[in-house]
């Protein structure tokens, strides 16, 4: 923990996905920070930290106002349906990480522009086609099956669960997702550190103008925790998107992503 309480050098910009802050205005110092000298592979890593009440606002949307906590980056290389989709990142949580056991924190996620939309806790919502959330003692693959009308859709979900938080705190571990829209059913896969743990067939009845991913720490409903949420500190590297497996896993490469 030494290593990881002092490697904190000044904000910097993502790596090379081209990237941008999900909310304009969530730019806390610690929220984000690229980190030298502990890294999955090459020299940096990205460093999130979520403290209670890091909320963000953006036009026509603010955190602060819906129960919700974030720090956040949005990919801005979104691809359409009927494409075969690989995404790849290493996690790292500290020793000391701890979870809610009533909110859940979502680490990556998979949405939809121009999908269908409707309402969840009282809320609007639009629906996205996964993510990877935190609870308890779970890390878990949430994904959304839809039905029903597109403009009020029914949201029923199916989850599973590819580790544990005991198992991912101390050290890297890799994942790879695939979201395969060529084939039907779609097929929504996960792999950890090269083995497959998940399996979906993904039968989505409303084609999206576009898929985006999203990673780093975002909290919702928070006031359910009865509490200040505990502060967060989660460690990504090696975040990659292409088109086979090969492309992107992390122990197929030569070079970090810096």
């Amino acid at each position: 923990m030494a290593l990881l309480m002092t490697a904190l050098p000044e904000r910097a910009d993502a790596q090379r996905l081209p990237v941008e802050r999900s909310m304009k205005f969530n730019t806390t110092d610690h929220g984000f920070a690229k980190v030298k000298g502990f890294s999955r592979l090459g020299k940096r890593a990205q460093r999130f930290e979520v403290r209670a009440g890091d909320c963000g606002w953006d036009d026509g949307w603010s955190d602060c106002d819906n129960d919700r906590e974030r720090s956040e980056l949005y990919v801005k290389k979104d691809w359409r349906a009927g494409t075969d989709q690989w995404i790849a990142f290493s996690i790292y949580l500290p020793e000391d990480f701890r979870t809610s056991s009533r909110v859940r924190t979502t680490v990556g996620q998979v949405k939809m522009k121009g999908g269908p939309t409707g309402f969840t806790g009282g809320y609007p919502s639009e629906p996205g086609v996964f993510q990877m959330e935190m609870l308890g003692n779970r890390y878990f693959l949430r994904v959304h099956v839809l039905s029903g009308p597109f403009d009020n859709v029914r949201n029923d979900i199916k989850d599973y669960n590819p580790a544990s938080i005991s198992e991912l705190r101390g050290k890297w571990t890799d994942f790879v997702v695939r979201l395969n829209t060529k084939t039907a059913p779609a097929t929504l896969e996960v792999f950890k550190n090269g083995t497959r743990v998940a399996l979906h067939n993904y039968n989505q009845n409303y084609a999206p103008k576009a898929y985006y991913f999203k990673y780093g720490i975002y909290r919702s409903f928070v006031s359910q925790h009865r509490g200040p949420m505990p502060t967060q500190v989660v460690f990504f590297d090696e975040v990659r998107m292409g088109k086979s497996y090969d492309k992107v896993a992390v122990e197929k490469q030569r070079r970090g992503v810096d």
